[in-house]
Order: C-alpha cells, then sequence, then structure tokens
C-alpha cells in the first residue's frame, strides 16, 4: 500500500543535500524579494553617497637613479661584511632612502612649497582643501615662518575686488580690511596678500577661502612618514617615492622638489671637502708668496750691494750641478713641509669632525688613499648624523673606522716623513761635495748661489700650490649630483581610494547580506512550522494532502462544478486517502490537530464533501464535544446530538441530518456541551454507533478535539481506520509537532497522516507554491478551448476591458 502512495506525494530521494539547500536558500530569496530589493537599493544609495561626499586620494610615484661611485676602503669593507652575511651598518642605497624620508629635507621641501599655509573653500556639504598654487591670493610673509610654533587661522572673503576681508576664525575674531599689495598687521605677523590671476577659473569665482598658517615641523614630519621610499630591485639602484594626496599636482610637486632638495643637498656636501681644501691651499699660498717677495727682495739687495751683472762660465757650470741638487732637495722638502702641515693638522682635535684638506698634495699613492677614504667616511657620517644619533650603533661603527684611518694616516705619514728625510739627507751630502768647490769660489758668488736656491725653493712650491688651487676650482665646479631622475613625479590617473566598483560591489553584498541575516535570525528563533524542511525534520508521518490558502468565506470551498485549486488539492487529498483504505473496508477517516484554530473543522466539512461528490455516502461526526463548529458552518439545527445520544435521550436516525449544500452529505451535530465529554465518549453506545454508521455509510469523517489539550482524540481512536493529523503553515508549534510524531511512533493512534494546511507561498518558501498552480505539475496553462485547470478567481478589471475591445474588434 505504501509503495501505491509513493507515486502521489513523495519526494525524490536521489536528490543531493546541496542542491536542496541551494533550493532552499533561492526559495528564501524569493519568499521575502522585497525585504532584499529594499536592502540593495539602499546599500547602493548610501555608497553612492558616500562615493559623492568622500575626498578622493590619488597615488604618485618617481623613480630616480642613485649613480654607483668609487667607493673608499671603509667602504669595500663593509661589502665584505655583507657578502660574508653580516650587516655592516652602512649601505649606501639604505642610507640615501633613510636620507629621503628625513624631516631635514622634508623641511625645505615645505619651505620651498610654502605646504606649511592651507587654504580650504566651505561647501554645502563638506569644505574642500585647496593647492595654494590654485588659490587667487599669494601672501607675501614678511617674518622668520621658523619662529613660528603654532598655528593661525583666517577666513579671506574675497568678495570685493579691490580689497580683502580678514577675520580670525574663533568666536568674536577680529576683523581687518587691506587693499592687495599692501601689508597688514596680523597676530601671526606681517603679511601682504598679492592677486594671483593665473589661477583656473573654477577657483577664481570661490568667494571665501580659510587659510590656516602653520609651523613647518609638525608639516615636515607628516609628509616624511606619507612619503613611501623603496628599492625596486634587490641590490640595485633605482630609488621608487610615492605618496598619496587628495590634491595630484600637490603629490607631484611634493615629490620633485623632494628630489631637487635631494640633489641639492648632495652637491652641497661635495662641495664642503673642496672647500676645505681650498682654504688650506689659499692659506699656505699667501704664506709662501710672502717667503718668496722676501727671498727676491735679499736678492735685489744682494746685487745691488755687489754690482752683479753675471757669473763666470765655472761659476754657471757649478751652478747648474748645485741646482740640480737643489731641485731634489727642494722637492723634498715641499713634501717633507706639507707632510708636516697634515702631521699639525691631525694632531689638533678640533679637525677630528673635519675633511683633511689636500688629499692630492702627497706624491704618495698609499697616503693619498687613506685621505680619500677618510673624507668619503666622513662625508657618510654626516649624512648618518640626519637620521640617527651620536650613540647610535651606525654612528659608532663609523667613528670607529674614523679612528682606525686617522691612526693609519699618521702612521703613514711618519713613514712618508722618513723617507723624505733619508732622501733629504742623501741629497744634501752629494750637494756638500758641490758645496765644498763652491767655496772656493768667490765668496760673493757663493751667496748669489745661496739665494738663488733659496728663490727656486719658494718658486716650486708657489707654483706648486696654484696648480692645485686650480684643480681644486675646477673639480668643484665640475661637480655634479649623484642622482638621476629616471621617472618625475606623476600620478595614477584615477583616484585609488575610494574605489567606486568595489565599495558598490561591497554595498551590493552588504545589501544582501543584511536582510539575509534578518531572515536567517527570524527563521533560526521562529518556533512554528513554516516550511515542508520543518515537517520532514519534525516527523517520520507521510503528508497525504497539503491545503491552500484560501480567502473566500466559504465553508464548503468543493463541489461536482468547482475547479479551484483549493477544491483540486481536496480531491488529491480524497485520492490518498483512498490509496490508505485500499480494499480492507476500512471507512472511518479521523481529522484532529494540536490545538484549536487549526483547521480542523473546515479540513472535515470540505474532506467528507468531496467524498460525497464522488457518489459515496458519507456521515461527518461532530465529536468535538467542547468546541464544536461544524453544524454551526453547514446551518444544522444542534439542539439535538451526540451527547444526546450517548445518554439514551436519542436514537441514530433522531440525530443524523442531510447536509443541504452537500448532495450525499450527512452530519451527526454534537448536540448540547456536556459537562463530561470524555466519559460521554466511553460510553457503550459509542461503540453501538459506529458499529451501525460503518453499516450504513460508505465513509466517515470525525471531526474531534485537539490531541494536544485533551483526550478525546486518543479515545475516539479505537473507532477509527486513519487518523488525519492536521498542522497548519505559520500557525502549529515545532514542539506540538514533535509531540504528534511520539504518537506516530509509539502507534498509539492507527495509520497516522499528516494534512498540512494553509499554505501560502506568499507568506513562506513552502515548497510547491500553491499561489500559481500546486506542487504535483498543475499549473495555469490552458487546455484546448476549455481554457486553464483552474477557476480560482475572476480575470481583472484591465483583463475583461482586453476582452471587449477584441470582441468589438472581431
Amino acid at each position: 500500500m505504501q509503495d501505491n502512495l509513493e507515486p502521489v506525494f513523495a519526494e525524490e530521494s536521489n536528490s543531493n543535500s546541496s542542491t536542496l539547500n541551494i533550493d532552499k536558500i533561492l526559495s528564501k530569496v524569493f519568499a521575502y524579494w522585497p525585504i532584499f530589493a529594499i536592502g540593495v537599493v539602499v546599500s547602493l544609495v548610501i555608497a553612492n553617497v558616500y562615493l559623492r561626499y568622500t575626498t578622493p586620494v590619488y597615488s604618485i610615484h618617481a623613480e630616480m637613479l642613485v649613480k654607483n661611485e668609487k667607493r673608499g676602503a671603509a667602504d669595500g669593507n663593509n661589502i665584505l661584511l655583507e657578502e660574508m652575511g653580516f650587516s655592516s651598518g652602512i649601505g649606501r642605497i639604505e642610507n640615501e632612502m633613510e636620507l629621503l624620508q628625513s624631516r631635514t629635507l622634508m623641511k625645505g621641501v615645505v619651505r620651498k612649497l610654502n605646504l606649511n599655509i592651507q587654504y580650504f573653500a566651505p561647501g554645502r556639504v563638506k569644505t574642500t582643501e585647496i593647492y595654494n598654487k590654485n588659490v587667487p591670493i599669494t601672501p607675501d610673509l614678511l617674518f622668520n615662518i621658523d619662529s613660528l610654533n603654532t598655528s593661525y587661522t583666517y577666513i579671506l572673503n574675497r568678495e570685493d575686488s579691490n580689497k580683502l576681508v580678514i577675520k580670525e576664525k574663533k568666536d568674536n575674531g577680529r576683523v581687518w580690511e587691506v587693499k592687495y599689495g599692501e601689508f597688514v598687521e596680523l597676530p601671526v605677523g606681517n603679511i601682504i596678500f598679492y592677486k594671483n590671476d593665473l589661477v583656473p577659473k573654477e577657483f577664481r569665482t570661490v568667494p571665501e577661502y580659510t587659510m590656516n598658517i602653520g609651523p613647518i615641523e609638525p608639516m615636515a614630519m607628516a609628509l616624511s612618514s606619507s612619503v613611501l621610499v623603496e628599492n625596486t630591485i634587490r641590490r640595485g639602484s633605482v630609488i621608487r617615492l610615492s605618496t598619496l594626496d587628495i590634491i595630484p599636482q600637490r603629490g607631484e610637486d611634493i615629490l620633485n622638489t623632494l628630489i631637487e632638495v635631494y640633489q641639492q643637498d648632495n652637491k652641497d656636501d661635495r662641495n664642503r671637502t673642496v672647500d676645505s681644501t681650498m682654504s688650506f691651499i689659499v692659506s699656505r699660498l699667501q704664506s709662501v708668496q710672502n717667503e718668496l717677495e722676501g727671498v727676491e727682495k735679499k736678492i735685489e739687495d744682494f746685487k745691488k750691494d755687489n754690482e752683479l751683472t753675471d757669473l763666470s762660465e765655472q761659476s754657471k757650470l757649478l751652478m747648474e750641478n748645485a741646482s740640480d741638487y737643489s731641485k731634489q732637495i727642494t722637492q723634498q722638502e715641499v713634501q717633507l713641509k706639507v707632510v708636516e702641515s697634515l702631521q699639525s693638522y691631525l694632531k689638533d682635535k678640533s679637525n677630528d669632525s673635519r675633511d683633511v684638506p689636500a688629499s692630492t698634495l702627497i706624491q704618495d699613492n698609499n697616503l693619498t688613499s687613506i685621505i680619500e677614504s677618510y673624507n668619503s667616511l666622513q662625508a657618510e657620517r654626516e649624512r648618518l648624523l640626519l637620521t640617527n644619533t651620536e650613540n647610535s650603533p651606525y654612528i659608532v661603527n663609523v667613528d670607529n673606522q674614523l679612528k682606525k684611518l686617522r691612526s693609519d694616516m699618521a702612521n703613514s705619514l711618519a713613514s712618508v716623513k722618513r723617507s723624505i728625510e733619508v732622501t733629504i739627507k742623501e741629497l744634501k751630502t752629494r750637494a756638500g761635495d758641490l758645496e765644498a768647490k763652491v767655496r772656493k769660489l768667490p765668496s760673493t758668488e757663493r751667496l748669489s748661489l745661496e739665494f738663488a736656491r733659496q728663490q727656486n725653493i719658494k718658486q716650486e712650491l708657489y707654483l706648486f700650490l696654484l696648480k692645485k688651487r686650480e684643480e681644486a676650482a675646477i673639480s668643484k665646479s665640475a661637480t655634479i649630483e649623484n642622482a638621476r631622475v629616471i621617472d618625475p613625479a606623476i600620478n595614477s590617473g584615477g583616484p585609488v581610494s575610494p574605489n567606486k566598483k568595489r565599495i558598490n560591489l561591497m554595498a551590493f553584498v552588504i545589501g544582501l547580506a543584511i536582510p539575509g541575516l534578518l531572515v536567517f535570525i527570524k527563521e533560526f528563533f521562529n518556533l512554528r512550522v513554516v516550511s515542508k524542511d520543518d515537517i520532514q525534520k519534525l516527523t517520520n508521518m507521510q503528508i497525504v494532502g497539503e491545503i491552500g490558502h484560501s480567502d473566500k468565506g466559504d465553508n464548503i470551498v468543493i463541489d461536482k462544478k468547482s475547479r479551484s485549486v483549493v477544491s483540486e488539492q481536496f480531491r488529491a487529498l480524497r485520492t490518498n486517502l483512498q490509496f490508505i483504505f485500499g480494499d480492507t473496508g476500512n471507512k472511518v477517516a479521523m481529522v484532529t490537530s494540536s490545538m484549536s484554530g487549526e483547521g480542523k473543522s473546515f479540513i472535515a466539512i470540505n474532506l467528507a464533501a468531496s467524498l460525497a461528490i464522488s457518489g459515496k455516502k458519507v456521515v461527518l461526526l461532530e465529536l468535538d464535544l467542547r468546541k464544536p463548529k461544524i453544524s454551526k458552518h453547514l446551518g444544522v439545527d444542534n439542539s439535538v446530538g451526540f451527547s444526546n445520544y450517548a445518554i439514551g435521550q436519542a436514537s441514530l436516525s433522531d440525530i443524523i441530518k442531510p447536509v443541504q449544500a452537500a448532495e450525499n452529505l450527512f452530519v451527526l451535530p454534537s448536540g448540547p456541551i456536556p459537562p463530561n465529554p470524555a466519559e460521554l465518549i466511553m460510553l457503550k453506545r459509542t461503540k453501538e454507533m459506529f458499529d451501525q454508521i460503518r453499516q450504513d455509510y460508505d465513509y466517515i469523517v470525525i471531526d474531534t478535539a485537539p490531541i494536544g489539550l485533551v483526550t478525546d482524540a486518543q479515545l475516539l481512536s479505537a473507532y477509527t481506520d486513519t487518523v488525519m493529523y492536521l498542522c497548519r503553515q505559520g500557525y502549529t508549534y515545532k514542539q506540538q509537532l514533535r509531540s504528534a510524531n511520539d504518537l506516530y511512533v509509539s502507534n498509539k493512534m492507527p495509520r497516522m497522516n499528516l494534512i498540512v494546511n494553509d499554505v501560502n507561498a506568499k507568506r513562506s518558501s513552502y515548497g510547491y507554491g500553491y499561489g500559481y498552480g500546486y506542487g504535483y505539475g498543475y499549473g495555469y496553462g490552458s487546455y484546448g478551448d476549455g481554457g486553464g485547470y483552474y477557476e480560482d478567481e475572476q480575470p481583472s478589471k484591465r483583463f475583461n476591458l482586453f476582452k471587449r475591445k477584441n470582441k468589438g474588434k472581431n
């Protein structure tokens, strides 16, 4: 028998759970689609309002190449440490990156672009910041901006084209009126305002601006933290600068100006070493010049005193030989004096933090290399101090290297000095032999030779210093930047924030998620049966009928001519009931539920009517003795009924009455409400009544009291062949359905089956969608000239009008 029922109302068992879950989710969405639509629309409206009034942020970036120059000995050691896996603390690219983010350079950018002066244009909803290059007012500050330690805010009103109205932005703020080009004394300092007619047209019409003048230091710190400096290639020399700004033109100017300030600072740093060398050369040149002039004066006086004009050939020969030795001695003495000067310079502790001058004066490659390394490391130390303290490990490491180089320099100078002294001693020994011969010459000639030798020494030294001064000057004039701009600053084209597509997508998702969450919470905390899944989870009873929601006020919705959805559902219920009864002679069906209001009387009346119109003789027993409704709904006199029969006051023929609205349908009313309904049902006459009506009628339908409240239904189940348990969608509690399932599992009532009443697809996605046809495959499709399967409602007025128009045409 069960196999026969499955084709009529059973679910397909081979559908996978994931498909069912997706179908359930989609059905919920369709059931609550207005809420989801409203959520999406509201979310998108909020997102577009946010996009409308949120200030866009642009990304600006630039790239520069730091040139790799010749490294000193210290840098070579650092490379060796890095290759061994240790951090030396000094990396050229890393140092340049730190320098580019230093406050010192950023303060130069702020000064150059006047970024500490900000302008704002008030709007109806928000205030917009305006770049100072786009403001039609140019202020000339007549005070030292570096001395400013607080911010001042003024409102500039330019409605009058000839003058400017300035007001302090605070309660009871003072007001000044000034003509363009005239200075005004403000609390911040004296300022002259000029007109700037080169700004774009859209900014010329703004009548009022808010000007904020603040200190440089906070603005430099803010910009320093906003600029991102990164090395694009590992161990490469390309540096990428990027920043975010609400004004793309200002962001480009900041990065370009930062590169300019960096290049100029690097150039100034290189020139400091050259200036130190030139200062040393100039001081030595002045001293040698004075000495040379003194020697020349002595020669002049000597020649005047001795009236000398020429020397003999022997004197010439001796002088040539002596001159050769004197020249060599002179060169060595020049080297010796330079070495002694450098030693004195190194011994002076005040010069420890300065570059060693005249690194090219010593004709010794090793010493020259040490001096170059020392000066290069000294420059690196000055750069590190911009971003580090004296006690920083980087600075301590550099100081240790400088100390070692200074020691190496001193040792090298001592070695060079000893070598020069040995050479001079040897040359003087050889020159002594010539001097012995010269002594034989007249004393006048000997003195002339001595003066000439001194003159040669001074001339050689003087010319040597002149040459080095020119070399230093040429070196300074040829100083170039150590960095080259690859790509100047440029913005990304469009704003990077807010992302319109992403925000709209997020708004769409949120617009679906919030209603979905509300629906989930509603469904999660719902205590009533609202879907077919709820029924299948709570009970094992078979569903033999699903009756849709009916707005009609008729108690009997089915007759021979009716073709409405609900009537067809009752016909389907009748068919299923006949499958349940089969050919066993069973004919008694009891309708019960968990509580009042679930539609037992309505189902019982129409189930009995559907059986009656099939030509069967049906009796409807109104055995809800506590709250009878059937007799009232059917218009049957209830003054005499079952309660009278049970106590022997009436016979069956007296209480069974025909129903005028349905052929072959009879009703047995409840009669007066007894004080003891349960005891009345337990009387012997009740069994006799059922035995008699089983013989007289084809089908018996019993309407009884709710099983969840009293025991009447359980007592009557002894006389029934099947129990139709009623569950009303959106009304029956889940716990009540669990209790009914306990009765089913324990077999306390015979052949329990489930009827779902008041199925409404608009209220919840039940599973079959009775609003436009029901789940056994039927719908509104036409069938020949007969129209649709159902006649639920009359066509709308618009449809009737359409028919009348077509009829007129035909």
